[in-house]
């Protein structure tokens, strides 16, 4: 097999090279967006065939989709060491939306925004997205569910609960990330709380670190 000038042949172990690959892809979303997206581009990135990438992906389509999941569950994996440990509910829950909230640390919001946009027309990532919003979900409603048991919040739904706080951060995020020059980092922080403390009986202060 022949290969374009400036790429170079390397034999890797297949679940390392897809971890490259993944990781290129994520890269590359994150510069241009998803619909430009060329697996060409992705190659280059790494110094490989295009072949190659398809030969792992078969397609654009399941390129794109596995790389969404790739980068988010490691959002998730980070998330729950993060946690891991903490004696409170209370500390989880600040952790997590420390972590998490659209106004946070996480890397994986533009990712996520890009994932919803794409979407509406590829029923992959579609599916993809659903199953991977559904595990945040049930990770913060075991959160939410432990601070209920000890006496720490206050919602007889914490399930509903969760999906109207989410649903809200959502909003938040698109306000934060695509229109970042009209939106007051400060201000969305205090919102993010306060949509968190109503839900849960808390004082918006009580999210805030001591």
């Amino acid at each position: 097999m022949s290969y374009p000038h400036g790429v170079t042949r390397s034999r890797k172990d297949p679940s390392l090279r897809r971890g490259e690959i993944l990781r290129a892809t994520v890269s590359q979303i994150k510069k241009q967006g998803i619909h430009p997206l060329r697996i060409s581009d992705v190659a280059h990135e790494l110094s490989v065939s295009p072949a190659l990438v398809i030969y792992h992906f078969q397609n654009k389509e399941t390129l794109i989709a596995e790389a969404f999941a790739w980068a988010v569950q490691r959002e998730l994996d980070h998330l729950d060491h993060l946690t891991a440990g903490l004696p409170t509910a209370l500390e989880r829950l600040r952790t997590a939306l420390d972590w998490y909230a659209p106004t946070g640390q996480a890397k994986g919001w533009a990712l996520w925004i890009e994932g919803w946009a794409g979407a509406l027309r590829e029923p992959t990532l579609r599916k993809v997205g659903r199953e991977l919003d559904l595990r945040w979900k049930e990770a913060l409603t075991a959160i939410i569910q432990d601070g209920v048991d000890s006496g720490e919040f206050t919602t007889d739904d914490p399930r509903g609960a969760v999906w109207r706080i989410t649903a809200l951060l959502d909003g938040v995020a698109v306000q934060a990330i695509v229109h970042r020059d009209t939106q007051d980092r400060k201000q969305a922080v205090g919102w993010s709380r306060q949509i968190v403390a109503r839900e849960l009986g808390l004082k918006s202060t009580d999210l805030e670190r001591g």
